[in-house]
């Protein structure tokens, strides 16, 4: 049973070590991240499962591990086993293994595609909730709202864009799972909103109860909009 969920993005920046110059301005929303995390494990969880966009639908063990070589610093991280499985290189799961380096439970990942239908996340989703049985499981799910406008215009004003995160942050903010559900697919991908996917898993996951949510921050730094939000069930 799904106990308890974060919500954080995924900026490699929010790194100390790739940050350099940058890290004040990600500041806010580190320490926002390591809220949500304290919160998600502070109800007894006997596992944390994260939630990510990645190249494809794939599961990953204790473990698989990776590193931030890609972004700028051999910085290695792993979901807390030997690294003797696989490696992983997406952003989602490499800075979610950042975030939770210091939790003691054991830590598993599922991803699912940024382009996956409404239907396959929700599928995953309850799929997730199925497996979890009556395990206390704690969801870590990562992902962006719109960064068009670091890819596009940066500093543009974009009506979409704001929309976009308006309305996510609203379901964010709410514990609403059926406003998670009806963020559009089409526009998520036109917006490179890669959050849009693992929302759709975690509305899929934990459909049909009421949630108790608490957002911890919301801002759009660097052109990209960063949501941080924890549910707790009612």
């Amino acid at each position: 049973m799904i106990v308890s969920v974060a919500a954080c993005p995924q900026p490699p920046l929010l790194l100390p070590e790739l940050a350099t110059g940058a890290a004040a301005d990600l500041a806010p929303v580190r320490a926002a991240c390591a809220t949500a995390v304290r919160e998600l494990v502070r109800a007894p969880v006997e596992q944390v499962l994260v939630v990510g966009a990645g190249d494809r639908a794939d599961s990953w063990g204790p473990n698989d591990h990776g590193s931030f070589a890609g972004y700028g610093r051999d910085v290695p991280v792993g979901f807390g086993g030997d690294g003797s499985g696989r490696t992983f290189g997406d952003l989602s799961l490499l800075v979610a293994a950042w975030l939770l380096a210091d939790v003691a439970v054991p830590r598993l990942a599922v991803t699912v595609p940024a382009g996956a239908s409404t239907d396959e996340c929700l599928a995953t989703g309850r799929r997730i909730a199925a497996d979890s049985g009556n395990r206390p499981i704690g969801l870590l799910v990562m992902g962006d709202a719109a960064a068009r406008r670091a890819l596009a215009e940066p500093g543009a004003v974009d009506a979409e864009a704001d929309g976009f995160d308006a309305a996510a942050e609203q379901a964010l903010a709410a514990g609403d799972p059926d406003a998670l559900r009806a963020l559009d697919p089409a526009r998520a991908w036109a917006l490179s909103a890669v959050g849009r996917a693992p929302w759709q898993v975690l509305a899929g996951a934990v459909a049909g109860r009421r949630w108790s949510a608490r957002m911890h921050y919301a801002g759009t730094p660097a052109e990209v909009t960063y949501l941080v939000a924890t549910w707790r069930p009612r």
